[in-house]
């Protein structure tokens, strides 16, 4: 089937920006009048999720029409340690604006154009290429999802249409492969999401569940030996790659992951892929009562579930963009939840219009050219706490247009 074309953004494939800050999410939301309230207030949210059972496994079901109003939480509600990076400057180390994935020491920066990933170490200082663009043994045209695994001296890269997952060593230097289709010959993973435990000699995969595919995840061995497969089932649907796979991979035993959908829109879930046992868990979902399914998402976080809602629109006879994409949180403990709004309180105060998709592994990150990091500053020093507007006002002083990009990093807090 060809793909149509959206504007659909995901920090995965660092699609382009879409209309944000607006706070509706379909007819019935634009007749409500939101009231914005502060993050003072986070105790006193109503209970929003229920728990229900199914098949043994406790799932918690959000319910939109007892999602009222729209909380105005700072970044630094979120995360601490916030820092920005400035990226080595030399030619070979310019990044353009691919994805980005942090570990304790180094940064991994996605393919952007005709550049392959590059490696960093924390402050900033060029390792290398990882890789290089190709078609020959450790070469790649377009990647969907990475790893850094610090402890094995490693690093992943999942291709798109992949067989397999690229291995490289914390030089960006090419070892081997991780074969991902040693039980089905034929089996190419589309678009998907992965994680490697190399202590344990497990792979976890979440892929697109087109049609066409046998399984929808599995979990293997490093050799490629399936140990447990979950077949598509109800999840199947028509090849399309405006879908994603969406994963904040916010859980040491498992692999979260919600298989989002673009114009096939259906009620679904957030999953997780349990590493030992292979199954498929279901945990969050959304109930819209009455009200039309919109195009959503569903991001896990330690200590919450976050969702997205927003609508499509259709501008040429194949090509949509969306509009009105608004957030809310779901209290894991409590079931207490609210629409909210992120604004970054580290840089400009104004709204983070990709969060959440900015959180993986445990880091928000940001990958950002100097000019608009500088116009940022600009436009939004006064907006500033006192102590925040001297460090953002030296780092102003210090910022070249003709820099390479620069990385902000900070860490998601311990179970929020």
């Amino acid at each position: 089937m060809k793909a149509k074309q959206v504007c659909w953004v995901v920090m995965a494939i660092a699609l382009a920006a879409c209309s944000g800050g607006k706070q509706s999410h379909g007819d019935e939301r634009k007749q409500e009048e939101a009231k914005f309230v502060t993050y003072s207030m986070v105790d006193d949210l109503p209970v929003v999720a229920h728990s229900v059972e199914v098949d043994g496994q406790e799932v918690t079901v959000c319910e939109l029409g007892l999602l009222k109003d729209t909380l105005d939480l700072p970044l630094s509600y979120w995360v601490e340690d916030f820092e920005v990076v400035k990226l080595d400057t030399r030619d070979e180390a310019l990044v353009g604006q691919g994805s980005v994935f942090v570990s304790d020491n180094y940064i991994l920066v996605g393919r952007s154009g005709n550049v392959p990933c590059k490696l960093f170490r924390r402050d900033g200082s060029y390792v290398g290429n990882v890789g290089s663009i190709g078609q020959g043994p450790g070469e790649y045209t377009m990647v969907y999802d990475m790893q850094i695994d610090e402890q094995a001296e490693r690093i992943y890269l999942l291709p798109w249409n992949a067989k397999s997952i690229l291995v490289y060593n914390l030089r960006g230097e090419y070892l081997s492969d991780i074969p991902l289709n040693k039980k089905y010959e034929k089996l190419i993973v589309p678009k998907g999401k992965f994680k490697v435990d190399a202590a344990k000699n497990r792979v976890a995969v979440i892929l697109l569940p087109f049609n066409y595919l046998p399984v929808v995840a599995w979990v293997q061995d490093m050799e490629g030996n399936f140990l447990h497969e979950v077949p598509m089932n109800h999840l199947k649907v028509t090849p399309d790659f405006s879908n994603e796979v969406i994963s904040a991979k916010a859980s040491s035993d498992a692999l979260d992951a919600h298989l989002a959908t673009f114009f096939e829109l259906r009620k679904d879930t957030l999953y997780y892929l349990n590493m030992e046992s292979g199954k498929l868990l279901p945990k969050f979902t959304l109930d819209y009562g009455q009200r039309d399914i919109t195009i959503h998402n569903y991001i896990d976080f330690p200590g919450h579930y976050i969702g997205s809602l927003e609508v499509p629109v259709q501008i040429s006879e194949n090509t949509y963009e969306t509009r009105g994409r608004s957030f809310y949180m779901v209290d894991k403990k409590s079931g207490k939840g609210t629409f909210f709004r992120l604004n970054n309180d580290y840089l400009d105060n104004e709204s983070e219009k990709y969060m959440p998709f900015q959180f993986s592994n445990g880091y928000y990150t940001l990958n950002i050219e100097p000019a608009v990091l500088m116009e940022r500053l600009e436009k939004g020093l006064n907006k500033l706490a006192a102590d925040r507007q001297e460090q953002m006002k030296s780092l102003l002083g210090t910022i070249d247009e003709n820099d390479n990009n620069y990385i902000l990093i900070g860490k998601l807090k311990r179970g929020l």
